[in-house]
C-alpha cells in the first residue's frame, strides 16, 4: 500500500477526481487530504476508502471543542499550521489531549512557510513552529500519533533527534529538502542504525521507520516529488522492507487503515 500523507484540498471543480486519476497513474492508494471541515465533506463521500480527511485547525484561535466535532463527523485527524503560540505551549494541551483520547493523528507544518501579501494579518511566524516543540508535546502525550512536516527544514537536526527520541513523532520529506539536499545529508542525520555503538531509539525504531512519504505539491507535480523520494532513497542505499513502510506501511500504521 502507498499512502500519500500530505496532500492539501483544491476547491477548483473536478480536482477529487484529477487527484485520484493521478493517484492510480502513480501507484497511491490512499491520501491524507488537508481541508476545512465542510471542504472534506464532499471528497471523504466521493471516495471513502481512498480519502483519509485532516481537518485544518489554528492552535490559539479554535476551541478545543473543535477536536469534539470533528470526531463526531468521522474526520479521522488534524492539520496544524500558523498558530497562535508555539507549537509546545500549555495552552495548546487541551487541543492535543483531545486528540490523542481520541486517536486522532496529527501533522503539523513545521519550518519555513510561504510567504503571503496577508503574513501580517495572519499572524504567521516560522518560529512558532520549529521541531523542537515536538519533542515536547511527545513526550507529554505518549499515545499522540505526530507527524513533522518538511523534515523541519532548515531545523533538521531538531526533526531527526526528536525523531530518535520519541517512538510516537514521525517526518516527511516534502518541500524543498529533496531538491537542494543530498542524500549523505540526509544518512547523517539518520544515523543511530549502524553497528557496534551503544545509541538507539525510543522503542527500539530504526532510523528508516521514522520517515513517510509525503507530496504537499500540486496534482502535475506530485509523481515529480515522488521520484525524488525514490531517488534519494535508492541513493541512501534503503532496503526495500524499509522503502515499503516509508511509502505506506507506516502511515497505514498511523492512520490504522488496511
Amino acid at each position: 500500500m502507498v499512502i500519500d500523507t500530505h496532500v492539501h484540498f483544491n476547491p477548483r471543480k473536478g480536482f477529487v477526481t484529477d487527484l485520484l486519476k493521478k493517484c492510480d497513474t502513480l501507484g497511491i492508494d490512499k491520501i491524507c487530504l488537508l481541508g476545512s471541515p465542510r471542504e472534506l465533506k464532499g471528497p471523504i463521500a466521493e471516495a471513502p476508502d481512498r480519502i483519509i480527511g485532516m481537518a485544518m485547525l489554528r492552535l490559539g484561535y479554535d476551541a478545543p471543542t473543535v477536536v469534539d466535532d470533528l470526531k463526531e463527523q468521522g474526520i479521522p485527524g488534524i492539520k496544524i499550521i500558523s498558530p497562535r503560540y508555539n507549537y509546545d505551549d500549555e495552552r495548546n494541551f487541551p487541543i492535543y489531549e483531545r486528540a490523542q483520547a481520541y486517536g486522532m493523528p496529527m501533522l503539523f507544518h513545521l519550518g519555513i512557510v510561504m510567504r503571503t501579501d496577508i503574513d501580517y494579518a495572519l499572524d504567521k511566524n516560522s518560529n512558532r513552529m520549529r521541531p523542537i516543540y515536538l519533542d515536547y508535546i511527545a513526550r507529554c502525550f505518549p499515545k499522540l500519533k505526530i507527524i513533522g512536516a518538511h523534515l523541519g527544514n532548515p531545523w533538521y537536526e531538531e526533526a531527526s533527534m526528536s525523531a530518535r527520541w520519541n517512538s510516537n513523532l514521525w517526518f516527511d520529506l516534502s518541500g524543498s529538502t529533496l531538491k537542494k539536499k543530498t542524500a549523505a545529508f540526509l544518512r547523517s542525520l539518520l544515523w543511530w542504525d549502524k553497528p557496534g555503538h551503544p545509541y538507539k531509539a525510543h522503542g527500539g525504531k530504526h532510523p528508516f521507520e521514522k520517515i513517510v512519504f509525503g507530496t504537499d505539491v500540486a496534482i502535475e507535480w506530485m509523481a515529480d516529488v515522488m521520484n525524488d523520494y525514490k531517488r534519494i532513497l535508492k541513493e541512501m542505499e534503503v532496503p526495500e522492507e524499509y522503502q515499503k513502510k516509508i511509502f505506506g506501511e507506516t502511515a497505514a500504521g498511523i492512520f490504522d487503515v488496511g
